[in-house]
């Protein structure tokens, strides 16, 4: 009697190459029924029919470490295209591959799930053996070298670009994307206070990625183009409130972070704004402030109806220590497309003790 658990073994028995009923009338595949598990949509024949052959399984166990293309499965299998291509088909009626469309390009992989179905089924199991099978050295190398061609169309295409790439890319995606793509750095489930909002134009990406957002505005007509931006893009985790950064209108401890870009300016009293966004701030929570720095563009003033001509950076930082902001730093935003006649900024950070408690009232 024959008793194993080997897919290979059972591969040549399911293939005919075993024959049960005259070389091994008494032959078992071990644990086939009760360890396999027969759930699925493929019959387990199938799948082990497209394992009998070495050819197949080695091309399972390529694609189980690289996406490729029949072409480079071409190269790498060393196998002319029609007969790689035969095999690929026959992988995939058995469900251990798929495929997918890339231009005029198909490329093979295997799938990264099972549909659902439990971990101990079939599939899974002759995935698994699959994956802890040696590949020859010849077949490494081979992959290694469609590899290094893949690198080389990529080196040779930014060699050619060159400096247009900057242009190219924001011509496809824009200039913001990868300020949007940093936010996700930060937890999902905070609280975030943007004082002054002013027509809303952060609140998209605030509210793409955080849990609440605490928006709060003094001018009833940039509210009211907020409050339309909300209903265009059907944001349902931002409250609109009315009120300035001398008394906003926010609880004490409501917010993880507080955000005012380009407010302070505007305000009447400046030191004392900084106060209030301490109260609302929670334990170990976090401000960021973007500014003016000192200027003269006095046209630039009068056009933007600033009440203050920007701040030294250094001052703010010490304005906001005496506040009982830790950490506080400043350094100058100079990716900043700045107008000729509009001033340079810069961007301040600090964070509330862990160990402080609001004692005002909100």
């Amino acid at each position: 009697m024959i008793s194993t658990p080997d897919p290979v073994l059972a591969a040549f028995f399911f293939s005919g190459r075993l024959d049960m009923t005259t070389e091994y009338p008494s032959i078992r595949i071990y644990g086939f029924y009760g360890f396999f598990g027969l759930t699925m949509d493929v019959q387990p024949e199938t799948m082990f029919k497209a394992l009998a052959d070495s050819t197949r399984w080695r091309t399972l166990g390529v694609l189980q470490r690289h996406e490729l293309s029949v072409s480079e499965l071409v190269d790498v299998l060393d196998q002319p295209q029609s007969t790689v291509s035969r095999h690929l088909r026959v992988l995939r009626e058995a469900g251990l591959i798929r495929d997918r469309r890339m231009g005029s390009t198909r490329m093979y992989s295997v799938p990264t799930s099972v549909d659902g179905q439990n971990e101990s089924n079939l599939r899974s199991r002759l995935m698994a053996w699959s994956g802890e099978q040696t590949l020859p050295n010849a077949l490494h190398h081979r992959i290694d070298v469609v590899m290094e061609r893949r690198r080389d169309m990529s080196r040779r295409f930014f060699d050619r670009v060159g400096t247009e790439w900057d242009t190219l890319r924001e011509e496809s995606f824009g200039g913001r994307f990868h300020l949007e793509a940093l936010v996700a750095l930060l937890p999902r489930d905070w609280t975030v206070a943007d004082i002054g909002t002013g027509t809303g134009y952060l609140l998209p990406t605030l509210a793409g990625h955080f849990r609440n957002v605490l928006a709060v505005e003094p001018s009833e007509r940039m509210l009211e183009t907020a409050r339309n931006r909300l209903t265009y893009e059907r944001l349902d985790n931002v409250s609109l409130h009315s009120g300035d950064l001398t008394h906003l209108p926010l609880d004490n401890l409501s917010a993880d972070v507080a955000i005012a870009m380009l407010v302070l300016h505007h305000v009447p009293a400046p030191r004392a704004a900084l106060g209030e966004l301490y109260r609302i701030l929670k334990p170990g929570g976090s401000v960021l402030l973007v500014e003016q720095a000192v200027h003269d563009h006095e046209a630039f003033h009068h056009r933007m109806q600033d009440r203050w001509w920007g701040f030294d950076a250094e001052e703010l930082v010490l304005w906001l220590g005496e506040e009982g902001f830790a950490d506080v730093a400043a350094h100058r935003l100079s990716s900043v497309e700045q107008g000729d006649d509009a001033p340079a900024l810069f961007v301040v950070t600090g964070r509330k003790a862990v160990d402080t408690f609001a004692g005002v009232g909100g």
